[in-house]
């Protein structure tokens, strides 16, 4: 894998310099910005996405967090949530409860490090007021869905369209 510090070894300019050319920076010299960019592109250079989070604060990343994976509304969800966060450049990182309070609440302190943006928690539980004053009093964007197996004749293709905008709303 290719880093700023294997292309400073190889070209013998600071790894300042090949930051500042490959962020497109005004500050540098057009021929060395070629060069770099060049030598970048030649060796397949991909920036660290942890350290782009690390500056930026965002991470790109939504935590689904659901009771089982197998279960196919929740696989149906799933796929309609991922297709939203792709259009929208997110990734999802998917965390599988098996419905037990515990195991959400270590996910959700888990994921508070800044690792994700935001989590959607499916789940039938309806006493689910401990996660959620969690992961406010953590500042995480947090959306509860209580699934109700037997009233589940909803379009989930809009709703998980209308629950990515939402969170995008509180990630923003």
């Amino acid at each position: 894998m290719t880093t700023l510090k294997k292309i400073s070894h190889l070209t013998g300019f600071s790894i300042s310099t090949i930051s500042k050319a490959l962020n497109d920076k005004h500050d540098i010299n057009v021929d060395t910005k070629r060069i770099i960019q060049e030598f970048a592109l030649k060796t397949d250079y991909r920036p660290n996405k942890n350290a782009l989070a690390l500056r930026s604060s965002k991470s790109s990343i939504i935590a689904i967090i659901v009771p089982r994976i197998n279960n196919a509304l929740y696989s149906e969800m799933l796929y309609d949530i991922q297709k939203c966060a792709s259009k929208k450049g997110y990734r999802i990182m998917l965390f599988q409860s098996f419905e037990e309070v515990a195991t959400i609440k270590h996910y959700l302190e888990d994921i508070n490090d800044g690792s994700v943006d935001a989590a959607i928690v499916l789940t039938i539980n309806k006493n689910i007021e401990n996660e959620i004053s969690l992961s406010k009093r953590r500042n995480l964007p947090t959306v509860f869905i209580q699934i109700n197996h037997e009233q589940s004749n909803f379009n989930i293709k809009e709703s998980c369209a209308e629950l990515f905008e939402n969170l995008l709303k509180q990630i923003n």
